[in-house]
C-alpha cells in the first residue's frame, strides 16, 4: 500500500487517481465525523464531499505528506463547525416531530444501533474518532494512531477511555428505561 506522502506528491503533480486513493482511504472517517454532528447520513456525505473538494484545492499547502490524515481531519472539523454555525444562523429551520415507533422484535436491533450511535455522539471528538477508526472501520492501530496524530500509548489510552465512557453511557440509558 502506497503511503500518504507519495500519494499527496503524485496528486500535486497532477495524478488525480492518487487523490482517489486518498479519498478511498479517508472518506469513511470524514463521513463518520460529519455524521456524529449532523445525525443525517445524506448531509454527512455532502459535508464529506465538501471536505475533499477543499482538501484537493489546498493540497499543495501540505508540507509533510505523512501528516495528510491529521490535516484532513482538521479540514473536516472546520467544515463541520461552519455547517453548525450556519445552521444556528438559519432562522427558517423546521423542527421535525419525532415519529412514534412501536417497539417490536424487528425494531429492537435498529433501536440498539441508534442508541449506540447516540451514545458514541456523546463522547469527546478524539474518543469518537478512535472508536470509528479502530472498531467501525477496522483500521489497524498503526493507521488509526497516525491518522489522529497520536503515539501508540496515547491512542490506546484514548481508546480505553472511550470504551469505559461508552459503557457508562449505555448502562445509564439502560437504567433510565422503565
Amino acid at each position: 500500500m502506497e503511503d500518504d506522502s507519495s500519494l499527496v506528491r503524485r496528486t500535486v503533480e497532477g495524478d488525480s487517481a492518487a487523490f482517489g486513493l486518498l479519498y478511498d482511504r479517508y472518506a469513511p472517517i470524514v463521513r463518520a465525523l460529519a455524521y456524529d454532528v449532523t445525525h443525517d447520513m445524506n448531509l454527512a456525505q455532502d459535508l464529506a464531499q465538501d471536505v475533499f473538494l477543499r482538501a484537493y484545492g489546498k493540497l499543495s499547502t501540505v508540507r509533510n505528506g505523512e501528516r495528510f490524515g491529521p490535516w484532513l481531519i482538521a479540514v473536516a472539523r472546520h467544515c463541520v463547525q461552519e455547517w453548525r454555525r450556519s445552521r444556528l444562523r438559519d432562522r427558517h429551520r423546521f423542527s421535525a416531530e419525532p415519529m412514534e415507533v412501536i417497539s417490536d422484535p424487528e425494531n429492537r436491533a435498529e433501536e440498539s444501533v441508534t442508541a449506540l450511535r447516540l451514545a458514541i455522539a456523546q463522547l469527546p471528538e478524539r474518543e469518537r474518532l478512535a472508536l470509528h477508526l479502530h472498531y467501525l472501520q477496522e483500521q489497524p492501530i498503526a493507521v488509526a494512531q497516525r491518522v489522529l496524530g497520536l503515539s501508540y500509548s496515547a491512542f490506546y489510552k484514548i481508546l480505553a477511555r472511550a470504551r469505559e465512557r461508552l459503557a457508562r453511557i449505555l448502562s445509564n440509558e439502560q437504567e433510565a428505561i422503565p
